[in-house]
């Protein structure tokens, strides 16, 4: 069964938020997955990091304690969650970075609450580590139009090969 109330997907090329009902659970419980494709943000993380530390799959690590402590300041709890397959995810063959949290008890406030932050902090971190200093989008915008935001950033502060 799909609680739909606590179900929502937040998906383009560059990254995913999904958050679905968990199929073990009967009480609220919801598995958050996210990615970040790490081909496409590659154009703005590449010669901006030292080795094993892309800000993409940095950024989408943090992300995922802050989605822990959103958690918690809505009254529950979450923890990494191993092993969640889903055929729909990552919505590309590309390189993908992928992280799963089980978060217990959802209120309802709390998917739509995970969304805004995560995408938008997302973007934020990655910026900040790749020392870009890009103009961002304040609120959050649609997948597709975020998709065009992002691949003006890659064309925009792509470090061309000398």
């Amino acid at each position: 069964m799909i609680n739909t109330q606590l179900s929502r997907a937040y998906v383009n090329d560059f990254l995913f938020f999904v958050i679905r009902h968990d199929d073990n659970s009967s009480n609220g419980n919801v598995i958050c997955c996210s990615g970040i494709n790490v081909d496409r943000f590659t154009p703005i993380t590449k010669g901006r990091h030292n080795p094993m530390s892309n800000p993409a799959i940095r950024g989408l690590q943090l992300i995922q304690y802050d989605i822990m402590a959103l958690a918690l300041q809505h009254g529950t709890s979450a923890k990494p969650f191993h092993g969640y397959r889903d055929s729909e995810l990552p919505p590309t063959g590309e390189v993908w970075s992928m992280e799963c949290l089980l978060i217990k008890n959802v209120p309802p406030s709390l998917p739509d609450r995970i969304i805004n932050h995560a995408v938008i902090e997302l973007l934020k971190k990655i910026d900040r580590a790749g020392m870009l200093g890009a103009s961002l989008p304040d609120k959050l915008l649609g997948p597709d139009e975020l998709q065009m935001f992002i691949e003006s950033m890659c064309t925009k502060y792509a470090i061309k090969a000398a």
